[in-house]
């Protein structure tokens, strides 16, 4: 049994790594393999809408519709709450307070628990009435409730796998989750392949078998590292304490800010989804395939912004401000930089990306329009986004929040502008890219907030 009144956190390998290693070494040793693991990951959200694709036009619209909504609850869980409690969590590791370090976990489980209970009753049950918002035809708004009645029907499943996400990460467990997370999303390619498209014996199930294949296999490697928590391999153990608001407000205070900032991002894909209905069923397929490109960034952005989040939380907790400011702003320039490349050769040659999901002219020529006006700048939103991670790191999200607000209102002026003066779909698409360009700005100048500089307001 652990003896939690002489336990030293700090003499822990992975804290010594944050709190002492040269930055590149530690990214190297951190970021790399928990890069290689969202590379996978990014994969079998591609390989969906590539399976998808080969069905047909209406279920790939379908897709499109609920992708948001995949977007807003994996921003929350894994996104918004997780941060919370890897936030929370490694701030009190840098402070060597091993019996609030146990209560944070236990109580980042209830949460989790409540919020996957609100997804399975708004989208499980309820998502005819929300989807029929969109204005899609009752085709598309059909295979999108098909998908959701799976997908989020059996949300717990994946919010444990979200929790357990978060409390590795708390701990520095970057290489091990990185582990199972490729495990986990390799099986996940296959069997959501073969389960949408009918290999072998496999039956046809066409958008069914990405909801199926994402519960069974989130589901199974949350379990999985449950187990292995539970089995002791931590310094740390799970244990049931008595509710602390203190505690739950410290998850929660991070989480709810990081909630709405996701939900912003989320907004912002559902608004330009909703205007781009208008212009009918190829334009929403084609939005939907370039929208999940630019979606993509996020989680590559995680790949480097979640293990910021501990790194950054750590070195707080133990008052090494210095040293975390400069490993965001490393971590921020390494995405910036991939995904300007990324950005530049699809705005040159959309075809590269389009033509993987769909051959229908209206929506390839949407697409392209897309990639061409946006691409350009991925790498500013890449960039933001990994700053907006690290935020977490710090406790205060506000101007993250902000950004992301800012976002919201950009898009509305721009869809409203469209339906009013009946503008072309290239307007709204001017209107993405100003989001993204005033989002990197404001994560930017958020570098010099007190936030982010906390010795300064000391006397």
């Amino acid at each position: 049994m652990k003896d939690e009144n002489h336990m030293n956190l700090h003499d822990s390998p992975r804290t010594r790594l944050i709190l002492q290693s040269a930055i590149p070494n530690m990214f190297y040793r951190l970021a790399a393999p928990n890069m290689l693991a969202v590379i996978v990951i990014s994969l079998v959200t591609f390989s969906e809408a590539w399976y998808i694709g080969k069905v047909n036009t209406v279920a790939l619209a379908g897709l499109a519709i609920v992708f948001p909504f995949q977007t807003l609850m994996g921003m929350m869980g894994n996104g918004g709450m997780g941060n919370g409690t890897a936030s929370a969590l490694s701030r009190t590791i840098g402070k060597n307070d091993f019996k609030r370090a146990q209560s944070v976990i236990w109580h980042s489980a209830l949460i989790n628990f409540l919020l996957s209970l609100i997804y399975l009753i708004c989208l499980g049950i309820f998502s005819r009435s929300i989807f029929d918002l969109f204005g899609a035809s009752e085709e598309v708004t059909s295979q999108a409730v098909l998908f959701s009645r799976i997908f989020f029907g059996l949300a717990p499943f994946i919010w444990l796998y979200f929790w357990m996400k978060s409390v590795y990460r708390g701990l520095g467990a970057i290489q091990i989750l990185a582990r199972l997370d490729i495990v986990a999303s390799v099986i996940q390619l296959v069997l959501s392949g073969a389960l949408t498209l009918g290999w072998g014996f496999f039956p046809s199930l066409g958008l069914l078998g990405p909801a199926i294949a994402a519960v069974i296999c989130q589901g199974f490697a949350g379990v999985a590292m449950l187990c292995w928590f539970i089995l002791g391999k931590f310094e740390i153990s799970l244990k049931i304490v008595s509710l602390d608001f203190d505690v739950a407000g410290d998850i929660l205070k991070v989480g709810g800010m990081g909630v709405l900032l996701a939900s912003n991002i989320a907004l912002t894909i559902m608004l330009t989804t909703r205007f781009v209905a208008d212009f009918g069923t190829e334009a929403i397929a084609g939005y939907g395939v370039c929208g999940r490109l630019e979606q993509m960034f996020i989680p590559l952005a995680f790949g480097v912004g979640g293990v910021l989040v501990v790194i950054v939380g750590t070195n707080f907790g133990a008052t090494q401000y210095e040293r975390a400011r400069k490993s965001a702003r490393f971590g921020a320039l390494i995405i910036a930089l991939v995904s300007t490349l990324i950005g530049v050769i699809l705005a040159l040659f959309p075809s590269l990306w389009i033509d993987l999901f769909t051959k229908e002219l209206g929506a390839f020529a949407i697409g392209s329009v897309y990639l061409r006006i946006v691409g350009p700048v991925f790498g500013l939103f890449a960039g933001g986004q990994t700053l907006s991670f690290a935020s977490y790191g710090t406790g205060s999200m506000i101007i993250p929040v902000l950004g992301g607000m800012y976002r919201v209102f950009i898009t509305t002026i721009f869809g409203l502008s469209i339906a009013y003066f009946s503008l072309d779909i290239s307007f709204l698409f001017l209107g993405v890219t100003l989001g993204m360009i005033g989002w990197a700005i404001i994560l930017s100048l958020n570098m010099v907030s007190k936030g982010w500089n906390p010795e300064k307001t000391i006397d």
